[in-house]
């Protein structure tokens, strides 16, 4: 009798209120383990499902393995990129010379 059960009663506002903690919970997860936690189900979905061939369950693992392996990668916010002074004024002289041209095309009428 060791393994007996138990029934208790309980009020259906703590039930709802229990829902509503677990979804709470379920929203305040980091995105990428969540992420993380649905490929990895879906990589032993693919595995066990047995109308793919094997062919095909190699495909579709290695396309999910990659996938779960590039979920955390970071990109920076910012860029710290400053431009090349040179270039600028390269482009700075080839619109100049361009203008140059309109000009002299605007004078010959």
């Amino acid at each position: 009798m060791q393994a007996a059960k138990k029934l208790v009663l309980v009020d259906p506002q703590f039930l709802e209120q229990l829902k509503v903690d677990r979804e709470y919970k379920q929203i305040q997860k980091p995105t990428e383990t969540v992420a993380k936690t649905n490929l990895s189900l879906d990589i032993g979905k693919t595995l066990h499902n047995q109308s793919l061939s094997d062919d095909q369950k190699v495909k579709q693992y290695l396309q999910t393995l990659n996938r779960y392996l590039h979920v955390g990668r970071e990109f920076p916010e910012t860029l710290d990129v400053k431009p090349n002074p040179l270039s600028e004024v390269a482009v700075k002289r080839k619109k100049a010379q361009k203008n140059q041209r309109r000009r002299k095309t605007w004078v010959q009428y």
